[in-house]
């Protein structure tokens, strides 16, 4: 009989590890559920993979739940105390947000965290106004309003809190504070100053005490915007505070707020901020993919090894991307047949990224990058409301 559990319980550690690298995170939470009741030895573990996917799933009680499961063994673990982290950040704890960050040794951050004296995100009127793009540059402008100081901006998701030119955050009033480093697409590094919005204004919503970091930005957005700067970037942290985005690329518009998308692709938030969601490459196993509107440029990009696994064909060149760090060379791929949801393109360039590393931070597989150039052929709606995400060829009739 022994035999016989044995050969279960290492059954449902392999579905359990498929399923997850699959990206089919809920189905592998039930088993990994099942696994903790036939096995004692394995339940820290256990918990700490169930923590991960509580937050991608953004279910903050299961993390904490699991997360207490887990603290005996890992308490002291780098991973561990990461996961506290950006667990606290999403629950608005941000003095135990700060204690875990100094434990990592994140000062600036901690620092600036504890500056909003546990106050921020502060939704002060929600409106699902139209918000006008214009769409005549590589990522679409509109105006956003910080501090009563209109500025034009892009939406990009792959950019966490927002993020002010320094130009402009002088010019509202913006107070640059702690430097801290800054990661990219790509593998780049550079840094930034943190600072407080005390007030943003978009479409009718108004926003106050909210996060952001300030940067030149002249040199991030020089390839196609020479006549008209850019002052900021609205971050997916803004996003989920509002409950979502409905992006209508074709009809140069979007909406802040919850779609109410159901009975669509689940949408995953991994680390801080990253959108995932599952998509097919090359008649491959699904996995998730980042949604980042701010990379302009590219359809498609992925690692050099996402490359391999997708069987992706190399082509002759380079294709230059931009985004939040700056153009981008890099080497030009081709994928056969992408996949997401309904939608199914034949023969897309991809760019390889070699120091595209976001998957081994985050303890996931993701398959690559969907780039603007690709959304901005769609209607893309992200529900972080029901964490659900529909992207389709739809044209808005409003």
């Amino acid at each position: 009989m022994q035999h016989f559990r044995d050969l279960d319980i290492d059954h449902l550690r392999r579905l359990a590890t498929r399923l997850f690298t699959d990206g089919h995170y809920l189905h592998a939470d039930t088993v990994l559920e099942q696994l903790a009741e036939l096995t004692a030895g394995d339940r820290a573990q256990i918990a700490l993979r169930r923590a991960q996917i509580g937050m991608l799933s953004d279910r903050m009680s299961d993390v904490g739940e699991q997360l207490e499961i887990a603290r005996e063994e890992y308490g002291l673990h780098v991973y561990f105390v990461g996961l506290e982290a950006d667990m606290a950040i999403r629950k608005g704890d941000l003095a135990a947000a700060a204690t875990s960050l100094r434990q990592l040794g994140r000062h600036a951050r901690a620092e600036h965290l504890e500056g909003f004296d546990g106050d921020w995100y502060r939704v002060r009127e929600r409106s699902a106004g139209l918000v006008p793009v214009d769409v005549e540059y590589p990522l679409p402008l509109f105006e956003v309003t910080v501090n009563g100081v209109s500025g034009r901006f892009v939406l990009d998701t792959g950019t966490g809190d927002c993020l002010l030119d320094s130009r402009f955050a002088g010019r509202a009033g913006v107070e640059p504070g702690p430097h801290d480093q800054a990661s990219f697409a790509g593998g780049r590094l550079g840094h930034w100053q943190l600072a407080r919005v005390d007030s943003l204004s978009i479409g009718g919503s108004y926003f106050e005490m909210l996060p952001a970091m300030i940067s030149p930005l002249d040199m991030a957005f020089q390839h196609g915007f020479a006549n008209s700067p850019v002052d900021g970037i609205l971050g997916a942290g803004l996003l989920r505070a509002a409950g979502g985005v409905d992006i209508d690329y074709r009809e140069a518009q979007f909406r802040l707020g919850s779609p109410g998308v159901t009975a669509a692709e689940p949408l995953w938030i991994a680390g801080p901020h990253y959108p995932l969601t599952p998509c097919q490459a090359n008649g491959g196993p699904a996995s998730s993919w980042f949604i980042d509107s701010g990379m302009s440029g590219i359809d498609l990009a992925c690692s050099e090894s996402a490359a391999k696994r997708h069987g992706a064909q190399a082509l002759d060149g380079d294709i230059e991307a931009h985004g939040g760090g700056g153009a981008l060379s890099a080497k030009a791929v081709r994928i056969r047949d992408f996949r997401h949801a309904d939608l199914e393109y034949p023969e897309l360039p991809a760019a390889v990224l070699p120091g595209f590393s976001l998957g081994r931070e985050l303890g996931i597989r993701i398959g690559g990058i969907i780039g603007h150039d690709w959304l901005a052929r769609h209607r893309v709606q992200l529900d972080y409301r029901n964490m659900q995400a529909r992207i389709s060829g739809e044209v808005s009739s409003d």
